[in-house]
């Protein structure tokens, strides 16, 4: 903003000097420019310094056009001739650094800013050069220095959340992830509306805990994420925003939290499959598994591309095979593409079908059994109460083995 008030300063004075035809053409080379009409507004600044070869705010329009449209050696020339009409001027210094960054020639840039006499700038004209002397210096394999200029800056001036970004970036490339993350934080802390540094530091947030061994760092990397996700998503309650936050909670093991940011995205959009799958996982890790089931099925109902949709289908046949409805679980297997995994499922259900079937049988008995014992009681039959209570405790004995089997292949199938 800054740039803009010195330059529109001095294109006033500049108007106040003008006459005639070259008046008229500033002014209209200036609505075009705002209107992004770039290559008809050109036309007009050129004719204001045709007849006017000294004014100055004609060259930087002339090379803010050229830079817009990418036309970076005219830019290049525009900007140097300001400079040479202004050597004293900050902004044409620095106008100037920024074509020749743009046209790859950072070298050039960078000399033409370590030239510049800082001492007596703004606070925020030093913040713009040494962010600017880092990012030629990061181009030119020189991270170290970088991070040694935004350093001397920073001293000074600790608060500006563009410096700690731009700091980022130079830990970054020195390797330093876990620094580059502080500074994103710090970035996001100083300029909550900077939703890119909040997303970048709870992504490099992630990466580090996946990269380490050490499960106590991990978990501290992970509730660092998360700490910064929620104030994200409190700032910017967005969709993509609210499955990033689902999606660091997860992996911070905050299931119930994770599905709660997951449900504000399905309300965000209720017709989006990836939200309502990533649900369905949070709400399984919960073991929920009904209400995951249904969060999936109507996943599938929402049209997922066939990758997601593979995720849903293999997700959705674990369940089921939870809660040992084996034959849905291996239809939904194979749909996933696990075709061993649903042969798998069909052999066992053989097996697993005959023992419930026998199970129910023996229920069926026991409970023929208890009737026949009490009505042999009411007839002080002491020898037919014994012998139905041995036979009934003989297949009540089977019942527990029937059923502690079938826990045994749900926990197996389980997995």
């Amino acid at each position: 903003m800054f740039f803009r008030t010195t330059f529109f300063t001095a294109a006033t004075a500049a108007i106040v000097l003008a006459t005639g035809s070259a008046a008229a053409d500033w002014d209209s080379g200036r609505e075009l420019y705002h209107q992004g009409r770039f290559d008809e507004a050109a036309v007009h600044f050129q004719a204001t310094v045709k007849s006017n070869p000294n004014w100055l705010s004609g060259y930087v329009m002339l090379g803010r056009c050229a830079l817009a449209m990418e036309r970076y050696d005219e830019a290049i020339g525009s900007f140097r001739t300001a400079v040479v009409l202004d050597s004293d001027s900050p902004t044409n210094v620095v106008l100037l650094g920024r074509a020749l960054m743009a046209a790859d020639r950072h070298s050039e840039s960078l000399e033409l800013l370590e030239g510049l006499a800082v001492d007596d700038l703004s606070p925020d004209w030093k913040a713009e050069v040494a962010r600017m002397r880092a990012s030629c210096l990061l181009e030119e394999d020189r991270a170290a220095d970088a991070v040694a200029v935004l350093e001397a800056r920073l001293a000074d001036d600790p608060e500006r959340a563009a410096l700690h970004r731009a700091m980022a970036a130079a830990h970054k490339a020195t390797g330093d992830t876990a620094a580059a993350m502080d500074d994103l934080d710090h970035a996001f802390t100083l300029e909550p509306a900077d939703v890119s540094s909040g997303r970048a530091a709870i992504t490099l947030a992630l990466k580090l805990a996946a990269a380490t061994e050490d499960d106590d760092l991990a978990a501290r990397y992970r509730g660092r994420a998360l700490e910064v996700a929620t104030r994200l998503a409190t700032v910017a309650p967005e969709y993509d925003v609210f499955l990033l936050a689902g999606r660091t909670a997860f992996e911070a093991g905050r299931f119930d939290t994770a599905a709660g940011w997951y449900s504000a995205a399905v309300e965000g959009r209720p017709h989006d499959p990836r939200a309502r799958y990533d649900l369905g996982r949070s709400l399984a890790a919960l073991d929920r598994n009904d209400e995951a089931i249904a969060a999936l099925r109507s996943a599938l109902d929402a049209s997922p591309d066939d990758e997601l949709a593979r995720r849903i289908h293999g997700q959705l046949g674990r369940l089921l095979t939870s809660d040992l409805e084996l034959a849905a679980a291996a239809r939904h297997y194979r749909v996933a593409g696990m075709t061993d995994r649903a042969e798998q499922i069909d052999e066992t259900a053989a097996g697993f079908a005959q023992a419930l079937e026998r199970l129910a049988t023996l229920r069926n008995s026991t409970a023929e059994l208890a009737r026949m014992e009490v009505e042999l009681e009411s007839f002080s039959d002491a020898k037919g109460v014994a012998a139905l209570a041995d036979r009934r405790e003989t297949m009540d004995r089977e019942i527990a083995e029937i059923e502690g089997n079938l826990s045994e292949v749900r926990l197996a199938l389980s997995r």
